[in-house]
């Protein structure tokens, strides 16, 4: 059995983690490591400048109170924030050296070797597509170059093709043929329609809540990555390999993300890493997060995270209520079922755990700004026969 545990402002919940029911607390001594550090630590909120000091205080307890092997880290606020704040050149460079220094602590107040990743460029959004005249409905999940329609009209097959700010456009059958898809999942969740937006234009999605967007990732092939060690690789997917040798070699590892930090601010020996396969940039999100960790390409999955399908109803009995995991396999999380003690602590809701999927996978939980505390998933059946 695997569990999450839920900490919001001191009162604390356990659930199963494929079904969401409520579990007892009692005679599971490997959940008072949980819920000691989570009540130590309440998340202050990701707007909050001081969230990325409580990434790096949170992390810094559970190696010195789990002591893992294998650490992974996110912070993934300064993207947050640079996405929902209009912010000078000043207050961006300010901000993204909060990050590296945050980062940095945690290497050097630990005894890991930090490999520390960022996920690309930003830039101020200037021109937005124009989507009111397509009358099914329009989305964008992890990149904003990328937009789907569900649900399309005759009309709207005429309407792209004279959209400006379109680059291209793929119907359904196209895009599944194109990347290789197969499966329910992907059949679903592909749009009738899929855009690709100019490099200059951004998609936003149909109403956004009202949320003006600042920034967006750039579309650019390449990120930045730090390490002391040598052979670091310059292509995303082959991260995993080079992690697991370190690890099988016995050095203490400590893979840290940060998002929102320009190629410009990362720390001087920065390399550059490719992160564009087939026409798709793994920008940020899902995408980056299982590319990065488990050398995952978006059709791996059995579907495209591309896209979120609105009109997909949870059916009864549906699982992993807590998590992005959408099907059983999980996809050789870098964290689960190892031979050593795997921990994460992020910033990253969501998508962060169902990446990593270590023994204890510590992350925010919030949905759009709207926090409702730490979330923890826990391996309860690795650490229930060894705690």
């Amino acid at each position: 059995m695997y569990e999450i545990m839920l900490d919001v402002n001191g009162w604390q919940g356990l659930f199963d983690f494929q079904t969401g029911e409520a579990l007892p607390f009692e005679n599971k001594p490997y959940l008072d490591l949980a819920r000691d550090i989570s009540k130590r630590h309440p998340y202050p909120g990701d707007l909050n400048p001081n969230v990325f000091a409580w990434t790096t205080d949170f992390a810094l307890d559970v190696a010195k109170e789990y002591n893992p092997q294998l650490m992974v880290l996110s912070y993934a606020n300064a993207m947050i924030t640079r996405i929902n704040s209009k912010m000078s050149v000043v207050e961006t460079r300010d901000l993204e050296r909060l990050v590296l220094s945050e980062a940095f602590r945690f290497a050097k107040e630990s005894d890991y070797e930090p490999i520390i990743v960022s996920t690309g460029n930003m830039k101020k959004i200037d021109l937005v597509v124009n989507t009111d005249d397509i009358e099914g409905y329009f989305n964008v999940s992890t990149d904003s170059h990328i937009g789907g329609i569900f649900g399309a009209t005759a009309k709207d097959y005429d309407t792209v093709q004279n959209m400006i700010g379109i680059k291209s456009y793929m119907t359904k059958s196209e895009f599944v043929k194109s990347h290789h898809l197969h499966g329910e999942y992907a059949l679903d969740r592909t749009p009738d329609i899929v855009l690709f937006a100019d490099d200059d234009f951004a998609l936003t999605n149909t109403g956004n809540r009202g949320t003006t967007l600042e920034e967006i990732c750039e579309r650019k092939g390449t990120c930045k990555a730090f390490s002391r060690l040598p052979g670091l690789p310059n292509n995303i997917f082959e991260f995993r390999d080079f992690i697991d040798l370190q690890l099988k070699s016995g050095k203490r590892i400590a893979v840290i993300v940060v998002e929102g930090v320009d190629d410009e601010s990362m720390p001087e020996g920065s390399i550059d890493v490719v992160k564009e396969s087939d026409g798709i940039y793994y920008s940020e999100g899902v995408l980056f997060y299982y590319a990065l960790l488990n050398g995952k390409k978006f059709n791996s999955f059995g579907m495209p995270f591309i896209f979120h399908n609105p009109f997909i109803k949870k059916k009864p009995g549906a699982r992993y209520s807590y998590s992005y995991i959408k099907t059983d396999e999980f996809q050789d999380p870098i964290g689960f079922n190892r031979e050593f003690k795997t921990a994460s602590v992020g910033t990253r809701s969501g998508i962060f755990h169902s990446a990593c999927m270590c023994d204890y996978s510590f992350e925010c939980h919030c949905r759009g700004l709207a926090e409702s505390g730490v979330l923890t998933f826990v391996n309860s059946e690795k650490l229930g026969s060894v705690l």
